[in-house]
């Protein structure tokens, strides 16, 4: 039984972990998006 709870906390907090990166990233994505359609920055995709 003590293994199987650590196993669960460990698992919680790996995925805490990867949804603080992977929400890290979205809001540099969304800033960039928004730079980008204000004209800020150039979008390289569109040569």
């Amino acid at each position: 039984m003590a293994n199987m709870k650590k196993r669960k906390r460990r698992l919680g907090k790996s995925l805490a972990r990867r949804c603080k990166e992977f929400d890290k990233y979205r809001t540099e994505k969304a800033w960039r998006n928004i730079f980008v359609k204000a004209g800020v920055l150039k979008n390289e995709h569109q040569l």
